[in-house]
């Protein structure tokens, strides 16, 4: 098994081509979005809400993340754009992200001395990596080099039949092959925690799973809300979900099978082959973000179907604003066939019973691969808009 991909400074390797224009923080998202829509096609504005009010641990994961997208695979060339009284200076984050090879712009407005000097370097940058970008040609590489990112939503109670084990069954062979895997929600283990602990490589990682949830259910308690034995989502109770435990059992099926390796910390980069697990927010916008920074070059999302299913995009379309993590839509539900130019991969079959998991399963790496090698997905097709993306808090704001 191969797809087509780019090898990077760093012996990665990449899926996309992008130049991503990074603001250090919130109030450079505006100079971001100028830049990119003079620059043209192949430069990505990567918007996000980090302020400068924000302390301590939430300030240096932040810091983690940007870098990490700055540094992930698809990414060809990353220019930092900053005010000069960010909370996370735009110099540091370029040097972080230059640590790669790749090649690194860091542009402020306290360098620069103005907001339109800034936008019109920016733009020439951007231009230039473009055109040196387009010169590179994909080659080769087997699967061992694929990071894939599986998450799901719109949960139903489909999700548990048929487009979770169908993931599951794709980071199975991506694992065997040689290469990593990722999954997340936290939240989304409670009830089941037990059975993904059984399956740490050792004691220690299998207990670092019970730590994750047990830190996430005491989040959840000191707020004073208890969602053992509920479902908190408006979209999974019309699906016919009962109780967190519930919605959980189906989740953990799209990790696989296979021994987890570690569980790292939202937007920890992947620190090598096999399962993993990343402790972080359920909300799509802030796990997105995880992810990609993480360094998987490639994501699936799996749907049971619902509300839903019917965005275009996604909900909460961030991930149609994140182009450096591509990203291949599975729907189970056998009532949503009028929405499939949306998906990429339909597994309602298993739940009319024509086809197995398996059979589903293989049709889903087989879109993984060609994904992998340029093909474009259906979230990459839908029109964009540009949603900010959400960094995960966790202390205070002031």
């Amino acid at each position: 098994m191969e797809f087509l991909g780019y090898r990077r400074p760093d012996g990665s390797v990449g899926v996309r081509n992008v130049t991503a224009l990074i603001p250090a923080g919130r109030c450079a998202n505006e100079m971001a979005c100028r830049i990119a829509d003079e620059a043209g096609a192949g430069v990505h504005p990567l918007l996000h809400n980090q302020p400068c009010v924000h302390v301590g641990p939430d300030n240096a994961a932040a810091r983690q993340v940007l870098t990490g997208l700055g540094q992930n695979p698809n990414v060809y060339a990353t220019l930092v754009l900053g005010i000069g009284c960010d909370s996370i200076s735009a110099v540091d984050l370029a040097a972080d992200i230059a640590a790669s090879g790749k090649p690194v712009e860091v542009l402020t407005i306290e360098r620069e001395g103005d907001y339109d000097t800034v936008v019109s370097k920016g733009i020439a940058f951007a231009k230039q990596m473009r055109s040196a970008a387009a010169l590179m040609q994909r080659e080769p590489f087997g699967v061992a080099e694929l990071k894939l990112a599986v998450k799901c939503g719109g949960s139903d109670t489909t999700s548990a039949l048929g487009c979770n084990p169908v993931a599951g069954w794709a980071v199975d062979q991506v694992v065997d092959a040689g290469g990593a895997a990722v999954f997340s929600e936290t939240a989304e283990l409670i009830g089941a925690e037990h059975i993904v602990a059984r399956r740490g490589a050792t004691p220690e990682i299998g207990q670092k799973i019970l730590d994750a949830v047990a830190r996430m259910d005491k989040r959840i308690s000191d707020a004073g809300v208890d969602i053992l034995g509920s479902e908190p989502t408006p979209g999974n109770i019309k699906g016919g979900l009962t109780s967190i435990e519930e919605k959980s059992l189906g989740a953990i099926a799209k990790s696989g099978t296979r021994p987890l390796q570690d569980v790292i910390l939202w937007g920890e980069k992947l620190p090598g082959k096999g399962l993993f697990f990343m402790d972080g927010s359920a909300n799509t916008p802030q796990m997105a973000l995880g992810l990609a920074a993480s360094g998987a070059q490639i994501m699936t999302f799996g749907y049971g179907g619902g509300l839903p299913a019917r965005f275009r995009g996604m909900p909460a379309s961030s991930l149609g604003n994140l182009p450096i993590l591509p990203v291949i839509k599975i729907v189970s539900s056998p009532h949503v066939p009028s929405e499939m130019d949306y998906f990429d991969v339909y597994a309602g079959s298993i739940i009319e019973g024509v086809e197995s998991v398996d059979d589903v399963g293989k049709r889903l790496l087989d879109e993984i691969l060609r994904v992998a090698s340029g093909k474009p997905s259906k979230v990459e097709l839908a029109p964009r808009y540009r949603e900010v993306l959400e960094m995960w808090r966790t202390g205070p704001v002031f």
